[in-house]
């Protein structure tokens, strides 16, 4: 199972984002305000997985995070490419689904409100039982871009979010 440990965000003028995390069931909802209309917006995921505290004397250089997803896609093309991995394909459906969520994938991404009310990790998942080792925090950073159309290289940075987690064994 995986346990939320914290989450953490910052937003800019024209997108906003509120994250709340629900100890009770282990699952978050978020919020997002869009205050003018993004061409082409674009996700993206990284998924990081922190050394383990060591305490042995002979450790003196310190362990950098290991990647285990790194990403980018327009939203729009969303679909078309998280079917693609599995890991993430049940948690996406269930994110997303229609009742648990009206967050537009469109591009361009129109002006409005959209909500994600139920984002969790099922514990059958089996990503969390590959992910698991004793102690471990991970780590999902997100950033929402917003693609210049005219030449598709220029990003600015929307928002962006931190999201912690330890995944532990149960009964």
């Amino acid at each position: 199972m995986m346990k939320l440990v914290g989450v953490k965000s910052w937003d800019t003028p024209n997108y906003g984002l509120k994250i709340n995390i629900f100890e009770k069931n282990n699952s978050m909802s978020s919020v997002t305000t869009v205050r003018q209309d993004v061409a082409i917006p674009l996700w993206h995921l990284v998924l990081l997985q922190h050394p383990r505290k060591r305490s042995s004397a002979s450790a003196t250089r310190a362990e950098l995070p290991r990647t285990l997803y790194n990403s980018t896609m327009k939203t729009c093309d969303f679909w078309k490419y998280i079917r693609h991995v599995s890991a993430w394909n049940n948690v996406a459906k269930l994110m997303l689904a229609k009742g648990a969520s009206n967050m537009s994938l469109a591009c361009p991404l129109k002006t409005g409100v959209y909500m994600m009310n139920r984002i969790q990790v099922p514990p059958e998942t089996a990503i969390l039982k590959f992910m698991y080792h004793p102690n471990t925090l991970y780590t999902l950073e997100g950033t929402v871009y917003a693609q210049n159309p005219n030449d598709k290289v220029i990003k600015r940075a929307l928002c962006h979010y931190e999201i912690n987690a330890t995944i532990y064994k149960s009964c």
